[in-house]
């Protein structure tokens, strides 16, 4: 009796911290977009140093950076969602490796704004 009720919280710990993982992916990344596009707006895309980034703005413009990084985000959330119970070190390693690209973005986009002010 007693290991079940363990086991129950386990899940609810396992759940919360998935969350909690997949939030900080979220909210890294949409602040990356959300500098990215202060930073376009008020100095032009010659500052950006991401290839695709630049290629995407000339192309089809802010929508079209903003619309392909919102793809991925969600690409990445879904494919972490849908991996997370069965190979919970993916979800830590990919969670960890996409929360600290989100915020190398949003560190170097902030502080080119703030060089540039």
């Amino acid at each position: 009796m007693r290991a079940g009720r363990w086991r129950g919280t386990c899940n609810r710990c396992r759940v919360l911290s998935t969350r909690i993982i997949l939030f900080g992916i979220a909210l890294a990344q949409l602040a990356d977009a959300l500098t990215f596009t202060i930073g376009v707006s008020r100095f032009g895309i010659g500052l950006e140093s991401n290839g695709i980034a630049a290629q995407l703005f000339h192309a089809g413009g802010l929508d079209a950076v903003l619309m392909a990084k919102g793809a991925v985000l969600l690409s990445i959330l879904a494919l972490l969602v849908a991996t997370a119970t069965r190979f919970p070190r993916l979800l830590v390693w990919g969670g960890a490796a996409a929360t600290s690209l989100g915020l190398l973005g949003f560190a170097t986009n902030s502080l080119s704004i703030a060089l540039l002010s």
